[in-house]
């Protein structure tokens, strides 16, 4: 199950970046110190769509894909507690890849 709490690891188009991301109830959650970011997810089985709006939260930081705010399309696999993504910026060549690794559930009603 793909609900639960998770650190990121990604590269794009302009370098390698890591984070945390929340999964809970088809909404995703996370960011870093350069970057936010908002969703939702779909599973079905081990496969994962995820379709992402990112945001520059810090002036003047790198983003791994070069812009201050766009939206990526994500899809991958679910592998125990290991889950691997890659997508792109939607309309663009610019891509992302990541691997995420579960740290716990949620507590109940969360």
């Amino acid at each position: 199950m793909v609900e639960g709490f998770w650190t990121v690891q990604f590269k794009g188009v302009q370098g390698w970046g890591t984070g945390v991301a929340v999964y809970i109830g088809g909404h995703v959650y996370g960011g870093n110190s350069a970057v936010m970011f908002t969703g939702a997810y779909d599973q079905r089985g081990d496969a994962v769509a995820v379709q992402l709006h990112v945001k520059q939260i810090a002036p003047g930081s790198m983003t791994v894909m070069g812009r201050t705010e766009y939206d990526l399309d994500l899809a991958g696999k679910l592998d125990g507690t290991t889950l691997r993504l890659s997508g792109n910026i939607p309309g663009t060549e610019l891509r992302l890849t990541a691997t995420l690794l579960k740290q716990c559930e949620l507590a109940p009603g969360a």
